[in-house]
């Protein structure tokens, strides 16, 4: 965190002396001060415009927020002092601009998230479970059948029996016409 700001410090300083070197000193802390000015104004009415955009039903939840975000951060970049910050925060107000940096940081957020879902699911020990339902190949021989005792019998009758039963609806059951294995019919 120390070395980010002292980067942006370094930045700002290195812009501030190349502007005040070309328009002089006292024209440039003018101009960085209407910069912050302009650009809190600036995003605070784009703001307004974007909330009453919403309110008239003209915009959605997610577009709301993520141009609040970025007013917020444009708001923010806008009234620091520095030329640099400040047209970095006037990109984040211009509506257009505003909506290039939307789309992209939905797609990138979007991305992330599908990438971490993955990374969970991969992780959890769901993910470890295998089920087969069968196979498609031939069946085996007498010979390589595993013996009975592993695989069990199933009673196809019983099993239609009781699916009918959970099927039956309950008009059916309080009218006595219910076929299931209980042989209330």
């Amino acid at each position: 965190m120390r070395l980010l700001l002292f980067a942006y410090f370094v930045v700002e300083v290195l812009a501030f002396i190349g502007v005040s070197s070309q328009i002089g000193l006292g024209w440039a802390f003018l101009a960085v001060f209407a910069l912050s000015v302009f650009g809190g104004l600036g995003a605070n009415i784009a703001l307004r415009n974007s909330l009453r955009r919403a309110a008239g039903g003209q915009g959605s939840l997610g577009r709301l927020a993520g141009d609040g975000a970025l007013l917020a951060v444009g708001w923010l970049l806008c009234i620091l002092p520095g030329f640099v910050s400040s047209a970095v925060g006037l990109i984040m107000v211009f509506p257009p601009t505003r909506a290039l940096l939307r789309r992209a940081l939905t797609a990138s957020a979007t991305k992330a998230m599908e990438d971490f879902s993955v990374r969970v699911y991969s992780a959890s020990p769901v993910a470890q479970y295998r089920t087969s339902y069968g196979t498609f190949t031939t069946p085996p021989t007498e010979s390589s059948q595993p013996s009975q005792s592993s695989q069990p019998e199933v009673d196809v009758e019983k099993l239609e029996e009781w699916f009918r039963a959970d099927s039956a609806t309950d008009d059916d059951r309080r009218r006595g016409r219910d076929n299931g294995p209980e042989g209330t019919s």
